[in-house]
């Protein structure tokens, strides 16, 4: 009499078991699933950023270019500024 009430309990046992595995299971694989799209939501920009900034970014500074001094005919003016304090003066290179 006591076996059939033992195993009754025992399956009972045994079946909030299997649905608290069920729970943990879901909760780890859909934990999984946050972690890749949080990934994805950290990774993506990157590497669009690496492919799409530098030249984004170059037609953004290219007209400061010759304010900032990195200019080939900025330079060369500088160059003939530099000339003209120390005492040399070149027109035909000015005119370059």
């Amino acid at each position: 009499m006591d076996q059939p009430n033992q195993n009754q309990s025992l399956e009972q046992l045994l079946l909030k078991i299997y649905e608290n595995t069920e729970k943990t299971r879901k909760y780890i694989l859909w934990g999984r699933v946050m972690s890749f799209i949080y990934l994805i939501l950290i990774i993506l920009p990157l590497i669009l950023a690496v492919i799409y900034l530098p030249p984004l970014i170059q037609n953004i500074v290219a007209p400061y270019k010759e304010l900032l001094g990195d200019d080939p005919k900025a330079k060369n003016l500088l160059q003939q500024l530099d000339k003209l304090q120390t005492g040399g003066l070149d027109l035909e290179g000015l005119m370059k």
